[in-house]
């Protein structure tokens, strides 16, 4: 079917119709730039909170076992609590300086 067989009015329709797709189309790569970025910088901040939060249990787990070390010094009533105390803490500190 050639093109002089459709009407000028369907003919300008679809040259209009072309042209109106032409024009929009930086618009929508625009958008979907926009939606990209937006997608990346939150897969970092959700990247970023899963580190922090991981670093939260780290800290409160040292803090716990801080104060398990405390707790059996009894008080650091005689010099054996106190030693062992020192031991505690001087393998605790070449676990946290291992696990770097």
């Amino acid at each position: 079917m050639a093109a002089d067989s459709l009407p000028s009015d369907v003919v300008q329709a679809i040259a209009i119709s072309n042209a109106k797709s032409i024009g929009e189309q930086p618009a929508i790569l625009a958008n979907l730039a926009l939606a990209q970025q937006i997608f990346n910088q939150n897969m970092q901040q959700q990247i970023a909170l899963g580190h922090q939060q991981a670093m939260n249990q780290v800290q409160m787990a040292a803090a716990a076992k801080c104060v398990t070390i405390i707790e059996k010094a009894e008080g650091c009533k005689n010099q054996a609590a106190i030693d062992q105390m020192i031991k505690d803490i001087e393998k605790l500190m070449d676990i946290i300086k291992n696990s770097e």
